[in-house]
């Protein structure tokens, strides 16, 4: 029914969007058929990316980023967003206080982008009334209503699944020649891997010789994830000298009563779904089969949190979570 409602609600605003752009056919950017690189203007560039060729002139001044990993790596490129959609619906909008409202990037945010909705469901009826330059999404959330956002504005949507690769560090080159930002590229992955090697340095006692589950954990009466070296919080925790505990290396359901059979060292318990770290800790307190575990008896289970974790997947979110790691265990 939800699937249904949904396509026939971008099928009605379909036709009020092209309505409203018609007239403005310049702002359109699917590349047409008949136009080559060749005879693109020199501030015209094609961008390659998941939904396929969008034409960018000049450098965008009013930016729209519909998920945390594409504001992350906007703002690790010194752009600031126009317009924002989060993981969850805020109910406002602006987000007039981003500090408090975007989890982790928002004391990086000086302006007050205006909300766009949540990452799976941005509003079109707001993104009209702001007019951007840009659309930046994912196709895992906004693929099915590209060709709406592509009317609205040049859209570009990345590859960028929720704790899989490719990294960003792949996907940032893509961010940043649809911003007119490439020469910047070079400089934020340089101070990402020179933050890292510090990090590698500082907790190399810490991790040496030490197997680490990381679960992604839903409760207790729902199965649960570990998260392996091509997941984002893998990978950075393998970086560090930790070797992770998963039979896959992206992502492998696990029933509760499963767990107890992995042998660790120390777990970090990302709280996931409707979860979260108080109750994730009440749990793990309380429950007998979780209680069996030998890391939880050595006090060596350590919680984070799983927006963190999992669902910003950038430069920023990386040093963050390595600083929290380091914290935690130490």
């Amino acid at each position: 029914m939800n699937t249904w409602f949904k396509y026939i609600k971008l099928l009605l605003v379909s036709v009020c969007t092209c309505l409203l752009v018609t007239g403005c056919n310049s702002n359109v950017s699917e590349l047409p058929s008949n136009q080559t690189t060749s005879n693109i203007t020199t501030n015209c560039r094609v961008i390659n990316h998941e939904a396929g060729k969008t034409q960018i002139c000049g450098q965008p001044q009013k930016v729209v980023a519909l998920s945390p990993p594409v504001l992350d790596m906007m703002l690790a490129l010194g752009v600031q967003p126009a317009g924002y959609a989060e993981v969850d619906l805020l109910n406002s909008k602006v987000f007039d206080r981003p500090k408090e409202q975007i989890p982790y990037l928002g004391d990086r945010i000086t302006s007050q982008p205006i909300n766009i909705g949540d990452r799976g469901n941005p509003s079109l009826e707001s993104l009209l009334q702001l007019k951007p330059d840009l659309i930046l999404g994912e196709a895992a959330y906004n693929e099915t209503e590209y060709q709406i956002l592509n009317k609205i504005a040049p859209t570009i949507l990345i590859n960028h699944r929720d704790g899989i690769t490719p990294a960003w560090q792949q996907t940032i080159s893509i961010i940043a020649q649809a911003l007119g930002r490439e020469d910047k590229v070079s400089a934020v992955i340089a101070e990402y891997e020179q933050k890292i090697s510090q990090a590698k340095t500082a907790i190399a006692p810490i991790a040496q010789h030490q197997e680490l589950l990381l679960l992604a954990f839903r409760g207790i009466t729902l199965n649960s994830f570990t998260f392996g070296a091509e997941t984002f919080a893998g990978g950075l925790l393998q970086d560090l000298g930790f070797k992770l505990v998963s039979p896959k290396s992206t992502e492998y359901e696990v029933a509760l009563e499963v767990l107890p059979k992995f042998k660790s060292d120390l777990i970090v318990v990302m709280p996931s779904g409707n979860n979260n770290i108080e109750n994730a800790k009440r749990q793990w307190s309380q429950n007998p089969i979780l209680q069996s575990i030998s890391a939880h008896n050595t006090n060596r289970i350590y919680f984070i949190d799983y927006q963190l974790a999992s669902r910003i997947r950038g430069p920023i979110a990386a040093e963050l979570f390595v600083t929290q790691i380091y914290q935690l265990l130490s």
